[in-house]
C-alpha cells in the first residue's frame, strides 16, 4: 500500500468539523447521464440544470466529482462544463481488461471530459480486475506518467477489501458501499484507512430507498418497514432532518475521507449541504443507528432488487 505520495488527504475524524463537510463530500454524477435511482420521477437533468449544480458546488467548496464511462453521457457533461475548470477535481471508472484495453478506455475518458490527468481513476468492479490482474498495470503505468494521482477500485463486498489487504497491492483509493442498513464494511474501513488508502462511500441513501416513506414502499421492500419507521423515529425525536442524519452517518464513519452524493437540482446540494450544524446530534445518534444493520444483502444490494416497473 502506498501513503504519503499525493497531496494531504481530508482529515478523517468523528469530530464536530461543520466547516468542512463540503470537503468530505465528492458529487456523484450518474444522475447526470442516467435516469438513476429509485425515486427518479424525472429522468436526466437538462444541461442548465447540472450547469446550475455545478456552479452551487463550486461555490459551496464541493468540487470533487465522481463519474465513470458506464455512467451514460455523464462524461461528455461533465467535459463540456466542467473540463476546463481548474476548480473540479475528476475521478472516474473504468471496466478492468487487458492492459492496452485500459489505456485505450482511459485515454477516451480523458478525452471525454477534456482532461490530461485526473485526481482518480478505479476500476468499476472488483471480479473482473481479480480475474484480469495485468490490468493493474495499466493504471500504475497511468499512475506514474501524471495522467492519474490516484488509482484504485470500487467494492461491493467485503471479503474484496480482505483480499486487497492480504495481497498488499499498490492501491490509493477505494469506493465501498455504506449506509445505516449496509454496515457490512464497518470493521474493515478504519484498517483500510490504517494502510493508507483514501476511502470513499457512495450510497448513503440507498438509492433513495431510506428516504421513502414506509407506506409507499413496494412490495418487495415491505419487511423494511419497521426499520425505515424507527430510522424516522430516531430523526425526529432528535430534530435532525433525515435526509441529513442519513448523511452524516455515511461521512463521518470511521476511516472515511469522502462519501459520494447524488443530486438533481441546486436545491437537493444545499438540502445535503445543510446537514453540517446536526453533525455532534447525529454523531450521539450512531449507536442506536449501528442497530438498523441489515444482516442480509437482500436490501441491500440494488443489484438484487426486481426491475422499476
Amino acid at each position: 500500500m502506498r501513503a504519503g505520495v499525493f497531496s494531504p488527504q481530508p482529515r478523517v475524524s468523528t469530530a464536530p468539523d461543520t466547516a468542512h463537510l463540503a470537503q468530505r463530500l465528492a458529487l456523484g454524477t450518474a444522475q447526470f447521464g442516467l435516469a438513476y435511482g429509485l425515486n427518479n420521477q424525472t429522468g436526466q437533468p437538462s444541461t442548465e440544470a447540472v450547469a446550475e449544480v455545478l456552479a452551487a458546488a463550486q461555490a459551496a467548496d464541493l468540487t470533487l466529482l465522481d463519474t465513470a464511462a458506464a455512467y451514460g453521457n455523464s462524461e461528455a457533461r461533465l467535459g463540456e462544463l466542467a473540463g476546463k475548470n481548474p476548480a473540479f477535481e475528476l475521478i472516474t471508472k473504468l471496466p478492468a481488461g487487458p492492459p492496452a484495453q485500459v489505456a485505450q478506455h482511459l485515454a477516451e475518458s480523458l478525452g471525454r471530459l477534456r482532461r490530461k490527468n485526473l485526481y482518480g481513476v478505479m476500476f468499476h468492479a472488483f471480479k473482473p480486475l481479480q480475474d484480469e490482474p495485468a490490468a493493474w498495470q495499466a493504471l500504475q503505468a497511468a499512475r506514474a506518467a501524471g495522467k492519474v494521482a490516484r488509482i484504485g477500485v470500487s467494492l461491493y463486498h467485503p471479503h474484496e477489501a480482505e483480499w486487497l489487504l492480504a495481497e498488499g497491492w499498490d492501491i490509493d483509493l477505494v469506493q465501498v458501499p455504506y449506509n445505516v442498513l449496509d454496515q457490512r464494511f464497518a470493521a474493515v474501513l478504519p484498517r483500510l484507512a490504517a494502510h493508507g488508502l483514501e476511502v470513499h462511500v457512495r450510497s448513503a441513501f440507498l438509492q433513495g430507498l431510506l428516504l421513502r416513506e414506509p407506506a409507499t414502499l413496494p412490495d418487495f421492500f415491505r419487511p423494511l418497514t419497521p426499520k425505515l419507521t424507527r430510522l424516522r423515529h430516531l430523526a425526529a425525536d432528535a430534530g435532525v432532518p433525515l435526509p441529513a442524519l442519513l448523511l452524516l452517518f455515511a461521512a463521518y464513519a470511521p476511516g472515511v475521507v469522502r462519501t459520494v452524493i447524488g443530486v438533481d437540482s441546486v436545491a437537493n446540494l444545499h438540502e445535503n449541504l445543510a446537514a453540517a450544524p446536526h453533525l455532534t446530534t447525529a454523531e450521539a445518534l450512531r449507536p442506536a443507528l449501528a442497530e438498523l444493520a441489515e444482516p442480509t444483502d437482500t436490501f441491500i444490494l440494488p443489484y438484487t432488487w426486481p426491475p422499476r416497473p
